[in-house]
């Protein structure tokens, strides 16, 4: 079969992908409540891997 190509081929700037983040500040913070507190660290998790999988295939 054909080569497999991933979805994933974005070329964000940093400032892009914290545009994406900022935009989705109130889901962000919705996914971040473990049994019915907010969990700081959750959100950095979340943050953080949004960042990272955003800018893994950026052109070097």
């Amino acid at each position: 079969m054909g080569e497999c190509r991933k979805f994933n081929n974005f070329d964000l700037s940093d400032q892009e992908i914290l545009k994406i983040i900022e935009d989705y500040k109130n889901l962000i913070n919705k996914n971040s409540v473990v049994s019915g507190s907010f969990d700081e660290d959750l959100q950095q998790e979340i943050k953080f891997l949004i960042f990272k999988v955003l800018s893994k295939n950026r052109k070097k």
